[in-house]
């Protein structure tokens, strides 16, 4: 009896270590998307809605954090004439906005996360005048140029294909410090596609 039990302990004992040391090699292995660290974008959704040409680049420093850098361009043609006679006060030419991520989830595939931001923005603000030449009030608009930093947050979600083609939606608001002729705050809204590599 007692040679039964102590190969039963045994059998237990090398059962129960077999199956730590399976469970620990399952767990370091790295997934073919944490081994790529980085990533190009292009913003689909304000390319369409607004004709802001808007490129990112994001590098991983690890499987939580990463850093990266967004450069929009505004197709200023196009919203001249309505910033001439709309009722909006600014007009932003550019924004510059380099960024640190936290990823929340631990999927590879798809994660939500948080992301704070500085952007740097620029563009023309315009001021109304109304003046009276003794016949009639008329109105003179006055077009200057700003520039601003802007502090902010945001979240986002980001969904992978293939191991390399990536869809980011992120939403959030900065907001401007400097100058009084900036908007007061700026939005970080957009659906980027990218490439993983």
């Amino acid at each position: 009896m007692k040679k039964i039990s102590y190969l039963l302990g045994l059998f237990l004992s090398v059962s129960a270590f077999a199956q730590t040391n399976n469970n620990t090699a399952t767990d370091t292995i790295v997934s073919p998307i944490l081994a790529k660290k980085n990533e190009v974008k292009v913003d689909v959704l304000n390319g369409i809605a607004n004709g802001k040409l808007g490129i990112s680049y994001e590098r991983f420093i690890n499987k939580d954090f990463s850093v990266g850098i967004t450069g929009m361009m505004f197709n200023k043609n196009s919203k001249t004439d309505d910033f001439l006679t709309d009722d909006t006060r600014t007009l932003i030419d550019y924004q510059v906005i380099p960024y640190v991520r936290y990823a929340m989830s631990k999927s590879a595939t798809n994660l939500y996360y948080l992301e704070g931001f500085v952007n740097f923005n620029g563009g023309e603000f315009k001021e109304l005048t109304t003046l009276n030449n003794g016949v009639a009030d008329y109105v003179v608009v006055t077009r200057n140029d700003y520039s601003d930093i802007a502090l902010g947050g945001s979240v986002g979600y980001k969904l992978y294909f293939k191991e390399s083609f990536v869809v980011d939606l992120n939403v959030g608001i900065g907001k401007n410090l400097f100058n009084e002729d900036s908007p007061s705050t700026v939005a970080r809204l957009g659906i980027n596609l990218g490439y993983r590599f």
